[in-house]
């Protein structure tokens, strides 16, 4: 019997690839603040008890994958809930910090998701997360900037005039890999680095050898996002980055009031399970 998978709503999984491949999903919570901004909050300790024992329901091995401690406080309210599941049920949660979040944690749920067995899902996890790559690029960097989700130095980007920085979650937290200036060349340095990510040849210097990646683009317009994957997968092409997937998955609504509009994502991670 595989394995039950339970990750959030930063895994921005749609509803049809998620009951697919037997993932439950929690949904992150967004509310207004004091100043009637809004905001998000983590899910609560019963909320994700009880997505467990759902999945518990499917298979007593369940593997609770969550965005980036760095990022959320999901992962304490995720091991206090495994810890109550784990004393009252036939069955045992194993809670893994991805260390990544979006379409990077979305792809290592997937890789997961048809394992036989828990020890087995959890390395496919581990690897997927831990050899994934989350790029993206906003408009603005001041939504991130109040939540403090990114450092001073890469706030402080937002108020040069034209530099559109490339970001990479990592599991310390959100960092600028680079910076450029104008829309369009963000957006053809954002694939340059995933072509690199994939083995591909977009960059000079030292590059991983090709192996098959999966990869995920996340985008609200569509016309952006249309743009994006055409000229991705070109590059890719191009390159001889050994592409078996390519995904397009919503931005989750939380991700949103943290990201601005106008953001482009892409995540590219080794072809598991």
């Amino acid at each position: 019997m595989p394995i039950a998978v339970v990750t959030d709503s930063a895994a921005c999984l749609t509803r049809g690839l998620a009951q697919d491949h037997g993932i439950e999903v929690v949904a992150l919570h967004i509310h207004t603040d004091d100043a009637g901004a809004p905001t998000t909050s983590r899910p609560g300790v019963e909320e994700l008890a009880q997505a467990y024992r759902a999945a518990a329901r499917r298979s007593p091995q369940v593997l609770a994958l969550h965005l980036s401690a760095s990022l959320s406080g999901t992962l304490d309210n995720a091991r206090l809930a495994a810890q109550q599941v784990n004393a009252e049920e036939a069955a045992h949660v194993e809670v893994i910090d991805s260390g990544t979040c979006s379409a990077a944690l979305a792809l290592a749920a997937l890789a997961a998701s048809g394992a036989q067995d828990l020890r087995h899902g959890a390395a496919l996890a581990h690897e997927s997360a831990a050899r994934s790559h989350q790029f993206f690029i906003i408009d603005s960097l001041s939504a991130l900037a109040r939540s403090g989700r990114i450092d001073r130095t890469t706030a402080r980007l937002g108020g040069v005039l034209g530099i559109r920085p490339i970001l990479e979650v990592a599991p310390a937290g959100i960092r600028a890999v680079e910076t450029v200036r104008g829309a369009a060349r963000a957006r053809r340095h954002l694939i340059d680095h995933a072509v690199r990510a994939a083995g591909g040849t977009a960059l000079s210097g030292p590059r991983p050898p090709a192996e098959p990646v999966r990869l995920a683009i996340q985008g609200e317009d569509p016309t952006a996002l249309d743009q994006l994957s055409q000229e991705l997968r070109a590059a890719l092409e191009e390159s001889g980055a050994i592409t078996v997937q390519m995904l397009t998955l919503p931005i989750d609504e939380a991700l949103r009031i943290h990201l601005g509009p106008g953001a482009l994502g892409i995540a590219v991670a080794p072809a598991l399970g």
